[in-house]
Order: structure tokens, then C-alpha cells, then sequence
């Protein structure tokens, strides 16, 4: 079933799930919005399938289930703060700052999140080395939370999140796998490493999930943008990947795409000239 939603889809009102008229696959069911006692629409600062992001009173973030009979949603945040917990504080991920009685509190970032304030600003506002930081600053959060024992499950541009002074924030752990915990997330077709859809994300999936977001970090879109999903997945099965010569860093993204790292921790020291993985030509320096 898909999650709770008909915010594009005309379905009947009556809160029971009905066949998505625009997906025969898929369930859907209409659902009132519903926002925290205090809370109103114009603090949403963010909308997905299962969970909202609203701006509190004292100016944090909460983040919580807008379908309150979705257990697995539940689990999923229970997952994220389980797995926050044990990261604790780290300059490359969001600033966790606990339980909140109807989900998770974390500090506010300034900036949102890369997709969206590329999306917003000039492109002479985000000049190369700004963007070359950000793809460094990248592989330094997945770097940190791997040697954690975290496999990340869905690292895309929007899930990196962009404070007051541009620095990337990792965030979104509520899919990701940690231990025994699983919050069940994969990767969209444009991060996607080929591979059965069944099989469970690892570091190399995070890894050319990474190639991906810094190819959308150099180039403002993502992989194959102009393409169906169906023929990106044909060409990523074929090894088939768009040409980076004239990107910053993109020898590096080819190498996330290809499996030439064999951690993300060689694609942080890609970036200062200090990879030592038998492919010197990798290094970017600045």
C-alpha cells in the first residue's frame, strides 16, 4: 500500500482506502490535515509522504506522523531517534535534540535543504568552490555515520540540509539501517545503485547514491533529468552514466558510480589528495 495521501489524487472523503485513480497499484485514502496542539499550517516548513516538518514556538523543529493510525510511520521515527541517539553530536548532521510528546525535535537549519535552496537562489550565489564544499562535506557525513555502523538507505540533495553559515547537515534517518533496526528506505531510480530491488541497502548503495547528489550539487539536476525512470534504470544496469568531464569533482562522482571507493571515507580524502585506494587520478584538490 502506499502511504496515506490523495493531496494529488481525487478520492473519496470518507477516510477508507480507495484504488489510486492515477496509480491502479497503489491504495490511497483521504485524510484531514493534522497539525500538533499549537501548530498551524503556516509553520509547515515541510511535507512528505508519512511525516511533516512544522516550526515550533521556540523556534526548533518538529518533526511527526501526519497519519496518527500509521504504525509504521511510528516506527520509523522510533528508528530515527534510536539511531540519532547513538550518533550524538557530529558538525556534519542535524543537531538532534530529543523526544517530543507528538514526534522528534531538532534544531532548525538556516538554509534548508541543497535541493531546494539551489532551486531558490542564483547560480552565481553558489559558485564552484561553495559547491565543491558541499559535495566534500557530503562524503564527510556519510563518512562518519558508516564508521557508525549506519547505512544511510536514501542520501539525496534533499536530505542534506544547509545551516547559517552553507555547511551541509545530514538528516533523515527514519529509513535507514542501523543494527537490527531497519526503517525500510531505498533509494529513488536517479540515486539507485542497480542491483535487486529486494537486496538490502549497504555502503556501496549510499556510496553511488552519493555519485548522484554531488552530480546534482555541480550541475543543479539530477542524473539522466531529461529522461524517463525507466530508461535511466536500462542505462544504469548498462554502466551507463552521464558524461562529468567538465564538472568540478567529477572524476570523483564517476568513481562513487563506478565502485572505484571502497568507503566514503576514501572519497573525503579523494577531495584533499590523500586517497591512497590504487587511484590517484580520483583526487580533487582545491
Amino acid at each position: 500500500m502506499s502511504p496515506s495521501s490523495s493531496e494529488n489524487t481525487v478520492v473519496p472523503m470518507d477516510g477508507k482506502w480507495h484504488v489510486d485513480p492515477s496509480n491502479p497499484m497503489n491504495m490511497v485514502r483521504y485524510l484531514e490535515a493534522w497539525y500538533p496542539p499549537g501548530i498551524s499550517e503556516t509553520d509547515m516548513l515541510w511535507g512528505g509522504n508519512t511525516a511533516k516538518l512544522v516550526r515550533l514556538e521556540d523556534g526548533t523543529v518538529l518533526k511527526y506522523v501526519w497519519d496518527r493510525d500509521d504504525r509504521r510511520a511510528k516506527n520509523c521515527l522510533e528508528v530515527e531517534h534510536s539511531i540519532l541517539s547513538a550518533l550524538g553530536d557530529h558538525e556534519r548532521i542535524v543537531k538532534y535534540l530529543g523526544k517530543h510528546e507528538h514526534g522528534l525535535r531538532f534544531q532548525l537549519a538556516a538554509n534548508g535543504d541543497v535541493r531546494r535552496y539551489l532551486s531558490s537562489h542564483d547560480a552565481s550565489e553558489s559558485p564552484e568552490h561553495l559547491r565543491r564544499k558541499w559535495a566534500r562535506q557530503a562524503a564527510e557525513a556519510l563518512a562518519f555515520v558508516h564508521d557508525k555502523g549506519v547505512i544511510h538507505s536514501d542520501i539525496h540533495p534533499n536530505n542534506f540540509l544547509l545551516d547559517e553559515h552553507l555547511d551541509i547537515l545530514l538528516c533523515d534517518f527514519a529509513g535507514s539501517l542501523f543494527g537490527t533496526l531497519d526503517g525500510g528506505a531505498m533509494e529513488s531510480v536517479r540515486f539507485f545503485l542497480p542491483r535487486d530491488p529486494l537486496a538490502t541497502p549497504d555502503a556501496k548503495s549510499d556510496l553511488f547514491a552519493l555519485g548522484s547528489t554531488m552530480f546534482f550539487i555541480m550541475s543543479d539536476h539530477e542524473p539522466y533529468n531529461d529522461l524517463a525512470d525507466e530508461e535511466v534504470a536500462a542505462r544504469f544496469s548498462r554502466l551507463e552514466y552521464p558524461d562529468v568531464r567538465n564538472y568540478a569533482c567529477g572524476r570523483v562522482i564517476e568513481g562513487c558510480w563506478k565502485g572505484e571507493f571502497g568507503s566514503a571515507q576514501e572519497v573525503v580524502e579523494a577531495f584533499s589528495g590523500d586517497f591512497v585506494g590504487g587511484r590517484h587520478d580520483l583526487a580533487e584538490t582545491e
